[in-house]
């Protein structure tokens, strides 16, 4: 994947243009720029399952990410926002891909994959830690409280940003599924009549 083969899309590190977070009861909101992703490349596969209810596939990963970004929390109570660099490290998330799929040959007589739209779920194992950097000391101070005290933000954010990767992952898979005849990676179970 990473050295764009047939047209996919590099994945570590991967860019993500933004993120929000909002939290309207509390008054507050949170949003993430320029965030860079990296640790796909070590993602473990944990299970394939074939053939589940409503004839779909499905995959689950473990993955281990380093995520870095620019961050802003907005509060009403202020009318400039509280601006930092944030450092996250995403450990021991698990993500649970399904998808539908069919098989189908080309004009060149090869069998295909063609993968359809995929759901994901994702599991933390543990809350994601944190360092904030380079704002001001009363951003930084007031940020780290928020999301010491709001670790649910923290866990929206990172599953956010795995869901983001997961996608990108998805559509690698499907490129490649869609241009590389199935014999080259799928071993064709043998039929023999009696």
């Amino acid at each position: 994947m990473d050295s764009e083969y047939l047209g996919m899309k590099t994945v570590d590190p991967i860019i993500l243009n933004s993120l929000t977070v909002a939290l309207p009861e509390e008054q507050l909101s949170f949003l993430m720029r320029r965030i860079n992703v990296t640790g796909a490349r070590w993602t473990k596969l944990l299970e394939r399952k074939f053939n589940l209810p409503g004839g779909k596939n499905g995959v689950r990963f473990l993955s281990d990410l380093h995520v870095t970004g620019e961050m802003t929390m907005t509060t009403t109570a202020r009318l400039e926002p509280f601006l930092a660099l944030i450092t996250m490290d995403i450990q021991g998330v698990e993500s649970n891909v399904t998808y539908s799929w069919a098989g189908e040959r080309g004009v060149d007589n090869e069998d295909y994959i063609l993968i359809g739209p995929e759901r994901i779920a994702v599991r933390n194992s543990r809350t994601p830690t944190f360092y904030l950097q380079n704002g001001h000391k009363e951003s930084v101070s007031m940020m780290e409280r928020v999301l010491q005290v709001k670790t649910s933000v923290l866990d929206h954010i990172a599953n956010e940003i795995t869901i983001s990767l997961m996608h990108s992952i998805m559509d690698n898979f499907r490129v490649f599924a869609n241009k590389v005849p199935a014999k080259h990676y799928y071993t064709y179970a043998s039929v023999e009549d009696n």
